[in-house]
């Protein structure tokens, strides 16, 4: 701490405790050499913190901690207690310095990270000349070089075969990760090998590195209750502690007999041990390293109001598609339907049929290529990706038409086209399906009313998923899954994750109600999704969280807390540490309060001396304030079993 103090205050510390140790060892002899140096090394002590009173008190109109002290130190000089009145300002500003330095700890946690944004750019033109710009100025299709060691400045696909990066600043991870060619790189991490290029796919104000800087600038300005309730009680609290020592020297006046010096300096030990410095600073010290604890284990909280919040959790629900699965889906079956609308051919998603029946194969994955190809839904992605691979050739659509839940419809060839899940063939068209021998999620293709067949892809839950419902049972809390898909899908989601509770063939609209149900029911409800759909309940909820490293930017901006490795097992550890954080605020208050309100009452009554009420302030401010940092050497992350399950489920509408 001492290498963090300006040589400035290390003077005027060291003058001051000189000063104090000759005048209570009583070597100067001399009356007025004694005033004189208490007097000059006072104001060289106390000159920030009476400058800072008066500023406070005629400028902003309200008394500060800083007037306590220096109304306090006034009344010690006007009893000739000279050492007593150093003895106060010397360690208010030690206690001030230790506050400073775990206030700058506890913060350097945190914005180090912005550190990360690069402030030039390396791009390569079409002649394969590179110069250096900021990164504002690059487009979006650019291409960009990165040297070894250089932190990536804007997301791009990779264009070389494979690359290292350090993704420690954005997940926590201390292991590289391998990215291979196509790839997108975000923003933030470091090149751990060669020369790299990489294809812009984000501008720099949606970059992953400026979104992080944001979560943390939001993070500085949502402050908890406790927080907030410190601020406002700050305000009012100084002017009621006057008055109250005010009081206590007019006690002679009403108690004939009763030394007014005795009572001045009752009144003095009560002004010294009412600063409230350690109540105020120690607690949002101690959510601001809870923060920096989180944000280590690669989860973004934005502000110390979603701690508390998740502090309280009772229960939270999950999006399915991308958040409890993968979303990255495979065909596994494609069949195909007669004029009955009855099953007649079955392939897999590599196998294919013969003469007419492949003929009409081709023309179905090819009709629902046309439509898929303007979505940008995870299933979408999947079949267009399917049709590529196996050069299945999209025809030209027109008036598409998405239909939200429920899946797409557009013309081609002068026919009409719709595609999507069971409910849309069911419900919009009165049409029935015949029943299926697999599961997973079903995506049907019907031309001018007529069932032609349908293709069934298969997703998997992510590593980390079961290990996470199982701990968050275990810290009794409850979870739900709000999924689009049909019951039998997500029946056997929940029965492979032990999820306590499921709502399938959830449509959009539905999902905020459906929500706000269990939010009535359970009380403090969390919950968890990734995509565009998603953001109205994140908003809606007590504390929303994204899947931020392939969530949607609207995700990310609906939540409070960004899970930016998309590491599923990360959440209970950010509840886990977010409990111990509020503990240890609520443990300060209790701590400081206490042992305040029982020296409060030992001087009033006289068994207290200014001594007493120094350790009573200063003493109790560094012990807050050392306690207040324990986050920061918290375990950083807990370690679970974690098991890959893969499973035939997925859904157009999850």
């Amino acid at each position: 701490m001492l290498r963090t103090m300006s040589w400035q205050l290390k003077v005027r510390l060291a003058a001051g405790l000189i000063t104090i140790a000759l005048l209570l060892g009583d070597v100067i002899g001399n009356m007025w050499f004694e005033i004189g140096l208490s007097t000059v090394v006072y104001l060289l002590v106390s000159y920030p913190v009476l400058i800072a009173a008066a500023r406070d008190l005629f400028i902003r109109h309200r008394m500060s901690e800083q007037f306590l002290m220096s109304i306090a130190t006034f009344g010690a000089f006007g009893l000739q207690d000279y050492a007593e009145a150093l003895a106060v300002m010397v360690f208010y500003l030690i206690g001030d310095a230790f506050e400073e330095y775990a206030s700058q700890r506890s913060h350097n946690e945190i914005a180090s990270l912005v550190k990360l944004k690069p402030n030039k750019v390396r791009v390569i033109d079409d002649e394969g000349n590179e110069s250096i710009v900021k990164p504002r100025q690059v487009k979006l299709g650019s291409r960009i070089r990165v040297l070894a060691g250089e932190s990536v400045a804007l997301d791009g696909t990779l264009v070389q075969e494979s690359a290292a990066m350090d993704m420690s600043a954005l997940n926590g991870e201390s292991e590289p990760a391998l990215f291979t060619r196509g790839q997108e790189i975000p923003s933030g991490v470091i090149n751990m090998g060669g020369v790299i290029e990489l294809i812009v796919t984000r501008d720099s104000k949606n970059s992953s590195i400026t979104r992080l800087i944001n979560l943390i600038e939001d993070a500085a300005a949502n402050k908890s209750r406790p927080e907030a309730l410190i601020t406002r009680f700050s305000v009012y609290y100084t002017p009621v502690v006057v008055s109250c020592a005010v009081l206590l020297t007019l006690v002679p006046l009403v108690m004939p007999g009763e030394n007014f010096g005795d009572w001045f300096t009752r009144a003095l030990v009560f002004l010294v041990v009412s600063c409230p410095c350690a109540l105020v600073l120690s607690v949002p010290l101690s959510f601001f390293g809870g923060l920096g604890a989180i944000s280590k284990t690669g989860v973004m909280v934005k502000g110390s109001v979603h701690i508390e919040s998740l502090s309280k959790l009772k229960a939270v629900a999950f999006d399915k598609t991308g958040t409890i699965t993968r979303g990255k889906f495979t065909v596994i079956q494609v069949e195909l339907f007669d004029e009955q609308g009855k099953v007649k051919t079955v392939t897999s998603g590599a196998e294919h049929s013969q003469g007419e029946d492949e003929q009409r194969r081709m023309r179905m994955l090819s009709l629902l290529h046309s439509l898929e190809q303007q979505t940008t839904h995870p299933v979408g992605t999947a079949i267009v990706n399917y049709c590529l691979e196996n050069s299945i050739s999209a025809a030209t659509a027109t008036e598409v038409n998405e239909i939200a839940g429920y899946g797409l419809e557009g013309m081609v060839d002068g026919h009409k086209i719709s595609v999507g899940k069971e409910q849309l063939v069911t419900d919009r068209l009165g049409l029935s399906v015949p029943p299926v021998n697999v599961t997973g999620t079903e995506i049907y293709v019907v031309e001018d009313g007529v069932l032609m067949g349908r293709i069934i892809l298969a997703d998997e839950i992510k590593p980390g998923a079961v290990a996470m419902f199982d701990e968050l049972t275990r810290m009794g809390i409850r979870s739900y899954m709000i999924t689009g898909d049909k019951e039998a899908v997500a029946r056997s989601i929940a029965g492979q994750c032990h999820i306590d509770n499921f709502y399938a063939g959830q449509l959009p609209e539905n999902k905020l109600s459906t929500f706000k149900d269990i939010k009535g029911k359970e009380g403090t409800v969390a919950f968890v999704g990734d995509g565009i759909n998603d953001a109205p309940v994140l908003a809606a909820a007590d504390v929303g969280i994204a899947m931020g490293q392939f969530g949607s930017a609207s995700a990310v901006e609906a939540s409070d807390v960004v899970v930016m490795n998309d590491d599923l097992t990360r959440i209970p550890t950010a509840v886990d540490l977010a409990r111990r954080t509020f503990a240890l605020a609520r443990q300060n208050m209790a701590l400081v309060i206490g042992a305040k309100a029982i020296i409060l009452l030992l001087g009033a009554l006289g068994f207290a001396n200014i001594w007493l009420a120094i350790l009573g302030d200063v003493g109790l401010c560094i012990i807050a304030v050392l306690n207040a940092m324990r986050p920061l050497n918290w375990v950083k992350t807990r370690h679970f079993e974690v098991k890959e399950v893969t499973t035939s489920t997925s859904t157009h509408a999850a």
